[in-house]
């Protein structure tokens, strides 16, 4: 009895140990690869909204400051972003809250990010790189687009309150029309126009902005390259447009280096928008 016994609990503790391992090992955080399964059922590919984990630019040396709503990593010597990124979600219009200005510093930059001050008769906008109405579908997500690490001087006039507003009045309408945009954006830092205030806020020459776009279980993407200069109002989004992999070249950073290669090629040097919005 003694030895049938033992044979039994022995017996037992190995399909347990078995069950716990096969547990274990399927139960591991998802790869990359595995991170592209739907939240939604009609779609093959998904991001992480609350901490957008998915495909963040190459590292670098500055600070990377993930919240919530957006992740960006901070350039200290340019007192601004090297990039932001942010997901869109198609939204009602009624379900969005009202816009309420509240620039200041952001007390999360380690070194201390630009200020109020560094802006102020400058002669620039504190121009939004992650847009307010991108992140207008909470009171706190609104507030923290306007943290002074989510800006950037912009010429008002004929940039931030002209093309620059019209290509994110673009973007924010692809939206509507997809499962989620993802969305890195950000200056072009070299051979500065000049600098603002007394953090020396560097004046950049052009911006950015790269789109992933998923659509029942498809994924497309494009670019934006904008010289910055004031535009007349004729200028037109579409002007602008060009491939990821153009983008990639004039900033110096690697975007999607996380996605499968092949997804990657096709992905990042497509430029023609009949692709990026095939529905």
């Amino acid at each position: 009895m003694k030895a049938n016994f033992k044979n039994t609990t022995t017996t037992i503790l190995v399909l347990c140990t078995v069950a716990f391992i096969c547990y274990y090992y399927f139960s591991e955080s998802p790869s990359v690869e595995s991170n592209l399964t739907p939240e939604n059922p009609k779609s093959n590919v998904s991001v992480i909204p609350s901490t957008l984990r998915f495909n963040l630019p190459s590292f670098t040396t500055n600070q990377v400051l993930a919240r919530p709503f957006y992740t960006l990593s901070y350039n200290d010597n340019a007192e601004q972003a090297d990039w932001v990124a942010y997901t869109l979600y198609p939204l009602a219009d009624s379900l969005r809250v009202e816009r309420k200005d509240n620039f200041r510093a952001d007390p999360d930059i380690l070194t201390g990010s630009a200020t109020l001050a560094d802006y102020k008769s400058s002669g620039y906008d504190r121009g939004h790189l992650a847009p307010a109405r991108a992140l207008s579908y909470s009171n706190e997500a609104m507030s923290a687009s306007f943290y002074m690490s989510n800006m950037s001087p912009q010429i008002g006039i004929g940039f931030n309150r002209g093309i620059w507003k019209f290509i994110e009045a673009k973007v924010f309408e692809w939206s509507n029309s997809s499962d989620s945009l993802y969305v890195v954006t950000g200056p072009i830092l070299d051979k500065p126009l000049g600098t603002i205030g007394e953090s020396k806020v560097i004046i950049p020459r052009a911006y950015y902005k790269t789109i992933v776009r998923f659509k029942e279980g498809n994924i497309f993407g494009i670019g934006f390259l904008i010289k910055h200069a004031k535009y007349p109002k004729t200028a037109k989004p579409y002007d602008f447009i060009t491939s990821i992999d153009s983008v990639e070249k004039v900033s110096g950073i690697n975007f999607y280096h996380q996605m499968d290669t092949i997804m990657q090629l096709r992905v990042e040097a497509n430029k023609e928008l009949s692709t990026f919005i095939n529905e």
